[in-house]
């Protein structure tokens, strides 16, 4: 499935409102805190290309199968995103 599709797939009130966005700065700072999990959704090979480092590469399409398994427990402060360092 591709990227669009997926993302089609979401609901509208799943989508968190714009006040928990996380500034870049506050991503920053909190690199090494390890109760935050900053995730990039981005295919592994664009992930191995470039990402913030720290991050976590769980693509998208593998969400559902392995979201469990990279954070069995929920206790973390997860922020995702789908692009490469800038």
């Amino acid at each position: 499935m591709d990227f669009q599709a997926q993302a089609a797939k979401i609901q509208p009130e799943k989508t968190p409102p714009r006040d928990h966005l996380i500034s870049r700065e506050e991503i920053l700072s909190r690199l090494q805190d390890p109760a935050f999990a900053l995730v990039n959704v981005m295919p592994k090979e664009t992930f191995e290309s470039g990402h913030i480092p720290h991050s976590i590469n769980l693509p998208l399409a593998e969400i559902e199968a392995k979201a469990r398994q990279v954070f069995p427990t929920l206790s973390r402060e997860i922020s995702v995103y789908c692009g490469g360092p800038t």
